[in-house]
Order: C-alpha cells, then sequence, then structure tokens
C-alpha cells in the first residue's frame, strides 16, 4: 500500500471527504455517510499497512529542495509535493489524499480542530465581510476569486504550564484625619509576602515558519475544547500543513509570557494603597502538544501591478484577517465630492457672516 491515503467508501469504492455541517465523512459518490468511529477503524488500518509498507521500503530520494513525488490510489498520477505538506489532492483526479507518512512517529498530531464551516458556509461568510466594505476593488467580488478557497489544516504548538508563584515587597495604607488646625495623613507600612500555584492552558504558537504570523494569530482564538484525538481521516478533502518548528524553539518565549502574567495576577487583588516589590515564577511542569487548526484560505492578485492580498478564516467561528483592496480612484473621488461640498457650505456661511 502507498504512503498515499485515499478514504475510500465501503459501499461504492469512491472517496471520502469531512463533512463539516453534518460532522461525519461523505462519499463524494454515493453520498453514504459515515461515523466518526467507523472512520476511525478504517483510518488506523491504513495507517497501520501504510506503516508496514513504509518500513519495507528504501528511504526515498530527495531532491535537494526538500520535493517529493508520491502515486494516487485512485488513478495512478503522480503528486509531487514540498517538504511540509501533510494533505493535499490528486491534481488529475481531484482526488483527496492524506500524505501518511508525514505524520508518522514524532510529526504525528496529538490532536485536531475539525472543520466546521464548510466551504459553501466560508464563501458566504467572506462575502457578506467584503460587501459591507464601501471602497472595495469590483473585481474582488468575482465569483471565481472566492472558488479558490482551500481548506488548510496548519500545525500549532499548545503549552500548558504550571508552577510557583512568589512576591515580596512592601504596601502601604494611607489615612486622613482633619481638625480644626491641622490635616494629619498617617501612611502606614507593610511587608508584603505572596505564594500561589498557578497554572496556564493552551498558550498557542504557530509550528510553521511560512504561515503569516498576524494573519494566523489573527483568526484566533479556537476552542479548546473542540480538540478531537487525531485520526488523518479529518484531512480528508483538505490540505494539511507539517510542522517544521519543534516545542524547544519557543519554551523560552512561552516561560517569559508565564512569568509576565503570573507577576501581573500575584499582584493583583490587593487592598493596599501602593504595592511595590519583586515577583517571581518558576515552572515546575510544561506540557506541549502538537494540534492541526482549521482554516479557510484565500489569495487574492488585484490591481495594475498584480499586488498579492492574502486571507485567511477560522474554520470554526468564521473570524476574517486580511488586508482587502482599496479602489482609490473611488475613494479619492468621493473625498473630492465631499470636499466640495464642505467648502460650499462653508462660502454659504462666510457669506452671512462677513
Amino acid at each position: 500500500m502507498s504512503p498515499v491515503v485515499t478514504f475510500k467508501c465501503p459501499c461504492c469504492g469512491g472517496y471520502l471527504e469531512f463533512e463539516p455541517t453534518a460532522q461525519k465523512f461523505r462519499c463524494q459518490y454515493c453520498g453514504q455517510l459515515l461515523s466518526e468511529d467507523e472512520l476511525r477503524e478504517q483510518s488506523q488500518q491504513r495507517e497501520e499497512a501504510a506503516e508496514a509498507q513504509q518500513a519495507e521500503e528504501a528511504k526515498q530520494e530527495r531532491s535537494a529542495e526538500g520535493l517529493r513525488s508520491y502515486n494516487c490510489s485512485m488513478c495512478g498520477a503522480e503528486i509531487v509535493t514540498d517538504a511540509t505538506t501533510a494533505a493535499t489532492r490528486c491534481y488529475f483526479c481531484h482526488s483527496p489524499v492524506v500524505l501518511h507518512d508525514r505524520l508518522d512517529d514524532d510529526f504525528r498530531p496529538d490532536g485536531v480542530i475539525p472543520f466546521k464551516l464548510s466551504k459553501e458556509q466560508a464563501r458566504e461568510e467572506f462575502t457578506a465581510f467584503v460587501k459591507k466594505k464601501t471602497f472595495i476593488d469590483k473585481s474582488f467580488f468575482d465569483e471565481g476569486q472566492l472558488e479558490m478557497f482551500s481548506g488548510v489544516y496548519y500545525p500549532y504548538w499548545y503549552f500548558d504550564v504550571e508552577g510557583d508563584a512568589e512576591f515580596n515587597g512592601e504596601g502601604t495604607r494611607r489615612s486622613v484625619a482633619t481638625t480644626a488646625s491641622y490635616i494629619i495623613t498617617t501612611t502606614r507600612f507593610f511587608r508584603v509576602r505572596r505564594r500561589a500555584k498557578m497554572a496556564f492552558r493552551n498558550i498557542a504558537r504557530k509550528a510553521l515558519n511560512k504561515v503569516d504570523g498576524k494573519l494566523a494569530d489573527g483568526i484566533h482564538p479556537f476552542s479548546p475544547e473542540d480538540v478531537q484525538p487525531y485520526a488523518s481521516g479529518y484531512l480528508s478533502g483538505f490540505l494539511a500543513e507539517k510542522r517544521d518548528l519543534e516545542e524547544k524553539d519557543f519554551r523560552d518565549d512561552v516561560l517569559g509570557e508565564v512569568k509576565g502574567y503570573a507577576g501581573s495576577m500575584i499582584k493583583s487583588n490587593h487592598t493596599f494603597h501602593t504595592l511595590n516589590g519583586s515577583s517571581e515564577f518558576r515552572a515546575d511542569k510544561v506540557d506541549a502538544r502538537y494540534v492541526l487548526l482549521p482554516a479557510w484560505v484565500l489569495t487574492w492578485k488585484g490591481g495594475k501591478d498584480g499586488t498579492p492580498y492574502y486571507y485567511m478564516m477560522n474554520g470554526r467561528s468564521g473570524r476574517i484577517c486580511g488586508k482587502l483592496p482599496i479602489n482609490k480612484a473611488k475613494l479619492w473621488s468621493v473625498a473630492a465630492g465631499v470636499g466640495a461640498v464642505v467648502f460650499a457650505l462653508l462660502c454659504a456661511g462666510g457669506k452671512f457672516i462677513w
């Protein structure tokens, strides 16, 4: 069996895709719906078969650019991918394929948040978002552009940190008393020492270098409650990327962020008028989970110079991030019209004043 896995319908042999609206797996030929348990059983069988063959085969030759070729299990066509692609489609028969060997062993995700919005729903959400904008280039509404929506699973690290926080400092309380002759201000000084056990959950970091950080962060948050145990069937019908950044690459950054949170929290909710001192956080447990998060992605090239614009949409909530193309001619014409009206009103007002 090839390391390329296509999930097939047990009734007709057609390929299966994850259906976000039904939260089941649908055959694109006979319409058969499979539950998560049925698909998970098929996923396990196919993964075991792919692993067995992978162990027997010699290491495949890779090019200097990290490209690798596979053969589609439906039509036999060659599929060429880069080093981080984990799921894609056959360019000839359009069957969804999961490149199973890309997610083996250390690269196998701990969990996945499945898509909730279908492609049609994503298009409707995006169209409604764009139509609210006044100065958008009309060519942006081209239906052909919206056909280019791609559902992509992106790799993330989720960190959980537990530890001890401590604060040492000085607090003050002031009181004011008024007599016939004096206003007496009394300041009392207190030594303050606080200790606390703290836990921080689901601190997210993108695990892929080529993802635009502003776009990826702009579509958060994702609910941790939506994370499901990983099954490769969830990737069927979508694109997926494999991580190229490791847990150790983010550990210092995450601990720095946690220390900032801990320092603010341990100094909050006090009854002093002033509180000054130093805080410290010592992490005694750091856990990391490798999770795939769903996003709808659109690239639009417009304008005379063909400037590319990139957009991402949260595959669960529909939250959108991206810079929209502005029709500058329309913007300037409206600005000129408003300016002319304001100038005319000022002139008319000046006639009565002077």
